[in-house]
């Protein structure tokens, strides 16, 4: 992913920032003196100096996913900052920084590489489904000292912008397994003698014959209980602290005011599932 970065970073200052790769060079090169004193043109180098976990962005949540009865649980990406150190080379200092100035605004004018076209992104950047931000001449950056970066390459200090790209590092890692839409709590007391039991259940309201076509904001009502649930934006709905037992569930739909339709349920169920 790395090099895909490295690609959609020259790709950028190329064909936005208008970059003639003919006349200027665009290395990733590290900026030593051996280095640059071998440089025969305009050179703009960036240099991959640091990598490291962006722990303000860590997420410990999990996505869910469900499909044909399988529910589906996701660790959700690390994100990692790769630090670049944006330096140019060329004999005359005006144009040193006309051109770091320019390089500087088309950096700016992109904070999220997933903002560029299609063309630009390179390899597996063009199929990911999280953002990669930058930043660009931040003050807190992981470089702090310029002089000391310098003087470990033996090299000459030079004006530099910090350019960071923080990228998804997908872990691959899911548990799939049967959805569950019973869950029965146990009490008892100190002793250990049962009490009871307390059930909580969910189930999606559908359309007759549509499984795919959800009815949001259905009301479902236990007529023995006269407990109600709405459905969510889903079609989702969820009772809970109900006994094991029949039930009559009464359902309406705010479109159609006129119809109720009513079924038995036994809990526990295999699922709780409603077509109307």
């Amino acid at each position: 992913m790395i090099s895909d970065i490295d690609e959609t970073i020259k790709q950028l200052l190329i064909k936005k920032g208008g970059l003639d790769p003919t006349e200027v060079d665009i290395v990733f090169d590290m900026p030593d003196r051996e280095w640059s004193g071998s440089i025969s043109k305009p050179t703009v180098n960036l240099y991959l100096y640091d990598i490291h976990e962006n722990r303000e962005l860590r997420e410990f949540d999990w996505i869910e996913a469900h499909d044909n009865g399988k529910a589906t649980m996701s660790k959700l990406p690390i994100r990692v900052d790769l630090s670049y150190l944006v330096t140019v080379w060329t004999n005359d200092t005006a144009d040193q920084h006309r051109l770091l100035g320019h390089i500087l605004s088309t950096l700016y004018r992109y904070p999220e590489l997933g903002e560029l076209p299609e063309d630009l992104l390179q390899g597996s950047l063009a199929a990911l489904n999280y953002p990669v931000r930058t930043e660009t001449a931040q003050p807190d950056g992981v470089l702090r000292n310029s002089a000391d970066f310098w003087s470990a390459l033996d090299n000459q200090l030079k004006p530099s912008i910090s350019y960071v790209v923080t990228i998804p590092i997908d872990l691959a890692i899911a548990l799939t397994a049967p959805e569950v839409s019973t869950k029965i709590f146990r009490f008892a007391d100190i002793q250990g003698k049962k009490i009871g039991d307390m059930v909580q259940i969910d189930g999606i309201v559908r359309r007759k014959g549509k499984p795919d076509e959800v009815i949001p904001n259905a009301t479902v009502v236990i007529k023995e209980l006269n407990m109600a649930a709405r459905a969510n934006d889903e079609g989702k709905y969820a009772f809970h602290n109900l006994n094991l037992g029949s039930y009559t569930f009464e359902i309406s739909i705010p479109e159609e005011k006129e119809k109720r339709w009513r079924l038995k349920v036994t809990v526990p169920s295999k699922d709780y599932n409603i077509e109307v």
